[in-house]
């Protein structure tokens, strides 16, 4: 079985690569609320016909030059620090726009030049009291679908910066790093408009190799999506 998909070219986190979560969304979204490891051959270009392909339990993204990303079906365990409350989340935010080392300022999940409904304006700023970076984050109404739920390629896609925001505060951390592979698993609805905190920390460093946690819970402190990411330096 086979479809066709395209990622929008506005979907980067670097240049002309399409955002990481989002392309493990795309793999995983049919799976529902079930665990997947999705792994990155190759960066996933912007603008063109994609195929998804699926045999065995395991979904593919390719083009004509071979594989780009795919997954499987995983249980995803990770222990989760206590989510940072709504107050902490505002603080952390407020530090991410005055202090933190942005780069990419129209990344898709982090960039501060997205507008509205263009990207998922994740404002990761360190909290390091409690050892994470964290967002307080409203998900704009447009991110929404028909229930206002955020459609399941955009939840996975609010896990990829908490996680890369995590290694990039760190003080080794280098001027850019690759995402190998990121498994998740999605426990409840992110609910466009409503607040929500995103938070990201690392699990463990080996050489150039980070593997990082993140998270969206709700205000209140209820897990909505819970993520484990390998990440790798770039020399």
């Amino acid at each position: 079985m086979a479809h066709q998909v395209v990622i929008p070219k506005g979907v980067y986190g670097f240049p002309d690569v399409g955002f990481g979560g989002f392309v493990a969304g795309l793999l995983a979204a049919p799976s529902g609320d079930g665990g997947q490891h999705v792994d990155f051959h190759r960066p996933a270009p912007l603008g063109v016909m994609l195929t998804i392909t699926e045999a065995d339990g395991r979904r593919r993204l390719e083009d004509g030059e071979g594989p780009i990303a795919s997954a499987r079906p995983a249980e995803v365990a990770v222990d989760v620090p206590a989510p940072p409350t709504w107050d902490e989340a505002l603080r952390a935010t407020g530090e991410y726009v005055t202090e933190a080392p942005i780069v990419q300022h129209d990344c898709y999940g982090c960039g501060p030049r997205r507008a509205e409904g263009e990207g998922l304006r994740q404002f990761l700023g360190l909290l390091p009291e409690r050892g994470v970076v964290a967002a307080a984050w409203r998900p704009a109404p447009a991110l929404g679908g028909p229930d206002g739920a955020l459609p399941a390629v955009q939840a996975w896609a609010a896990l990829d910066c908490p996680a890369g925001w995590a290694r990039f505060r760190r003080p080794d951390a280098p001027a850019r790093v690759m995402t190998a592979n990121l498994a998740a698993t999605l426990h409840r609805p992110i609910i466009a408009g409503e607040r929500h905190v995103a938070f990201g920390w690392v699990i463990s460093r080996d050489g150039r190799k980070t593997v990082a946690g993140s998270a969206v819970a709700t205000a209140d402190g209820e897990l909505c999506a819970v993520a484990r990411s390998l990440w790798i330096d770039a020399r």
